[in-house]
């Protein structure tokens, strides 16, 4: 797939799913995502030789994040030599079990999977592992399923750096930690976003003088968009301070606010803190431009090659995954993982790290290399 196919996708995709969100095309914008050369194969399809297929199942398309996420494992997957297959099940739970499960009756050498719902995939995650596929999950990972490994983010930290970051914020405009904020939360199916609003909240809640109001977002732009919109009108305008766990709810919210008069840069009397997290290029302009305060990077780039090295390092020489000691890649502007144990099997977890103003310059952000690859 070529770099610039990215930015296609998704644009095809957010026309249809956020038409009537009133926004511009470049900023907030989404279409109908075409099969990729790899995409979705019928369910009767030929069972693959085992020694070459990796498949994926992916939980949408509709966010810039899992299109660029979905990229990398395509790529990772044919760099190693391997043939890839992907599903995509459109955040619809159900029809990811039955994806799966057709995955499984396809006996490939590994199943790489981003689940839509963390607790509905524990039982066909587990069928796969009895079965004998490794089973790598990425980013949102199975609650209980025990499978070969897990390449995930610090959700928990992620949360509370973005707080830290707007009590700073906020402290450096009143002199002390106070004012009105608002966040706009995603949806609890999700152990990530579950973590982000955990890990957010065990900061805030140390500052009784920061009036702390909570809206479900559910994860969508234009439910995100609707939650702000209706605190804006709420308390007429008078907020302090925007936090949306992902980038592209968060567009929704930007999109509120612009509407509401409120956007206004850094450093502006007017301005409202906003931080964000995942680190999409839309996000990464609108820090640049100086309208976002900080993003919380989550690196989309890195899960793909990371799931395929773990399985082609360890797995696929009948070694078990490491559950101590340290991964490095200096691909990435983190550069270190942990390796760790859990219950649910070994776990590579991913950091969490801010972008803003002092850094956006620098190498080694996914974000600002998507938008250097379509020429902006």
């Amino acid at each position: 797939m070529k770099k610039k196919m990215i930015r296609i996708l998704l644009t095809a995709a957010m026309t249809i799913t956020m038409t009537g969100c009133g926004s511009k095309p470049q900023e907030t914008t989404t279409p109908e995502i075409p099969k990729t050369d790899q995409a979705e194969e019928a369910p009767d399809a030929a069972p693959a030789d085992k020694s070459d297929l990796i498949v994926y199942t992916q939980k949408t398309m509709n966010q810039y994040f899992h299109v660029a996420l979905q990229e990398k494992v395509e790529e990772a997957v044919g760099a190693a030599g391997f043939k890839v297959e992907v599903a995509n099940c459109n955040n619809d739970s159900t029809l990811q079990n039955d994806q799966f499960r057709n995955f499984i009756s396809k006996n490939p050498k590994a199943i790489i999977a981003n689940a839509v719902d963390s607790d509905a995939l524990n039982d066909v995650a587990n069928d796969a592992v009895k079965a004998g596929i490794p089973v790598i999950m990425v980013d949102n990972p199975a609650s209980t399923a025990v499978v070969d490994g897990s390449v995930k983010f610090d959700n928990f930290e992620c949360g509370k750096m973005a707080a830290e970051r707007i009590v700073d914020a906020l402290t450096a405009k009143y002199g002390t930690p106070k004012g009105r904020l608002v966040n706009v939360y995603g949806a609890m199916s999700s152990e990530c976003w579950r973590l982000r609003k955990d890990g957010f909240e065990s900061v805030i809640s140390q500052y009784p003088d920061i009036a702390y109001i909570e809206v479900p977002g559910e994860g969508e732009r234009a439910k995100s968009q609707e939650a702000l919109t209706n605190v804006i009108a709420k308390y007429g305008g008078e907020i302090d301070a925007v936090h949306c766990p992902s980038d592209d709810p968060g567009l929704g919210c930007a999109e509120a606010m612009q509407i509401a008069d409120l956007w206004y840069p850094v450093g502006n009397e007017k301005h409202v803190i906003f931080v964000t997290g995942d680190g999409e290029p839309d996000a990464v302009r609108f820090l640049q431009e100086g309208y976002y305060d900080a993003i919380i990077v989550e690196d989309a780039y890195a899960y793909g090659p990371i799931a395929v090295d773990l399985l082609t390092q360890y797995l696929f020489n009948g070694e078990a995954i490491p559950t101590s000691g340290t991964y490095t890649n200096e691909n990435y502007y983190w550069k270190t993982a942990e390796f760790m144990d859990s219950e649910t099997g070994p776990v590579l977890q991913v950091p969490p790290y801010a972008l803003d103003a002092s850094n956006v310059n620098e190498e080694g952000h996914w974000g600002v290399a998507a938008l250097e690859a379509e020429g902006q």
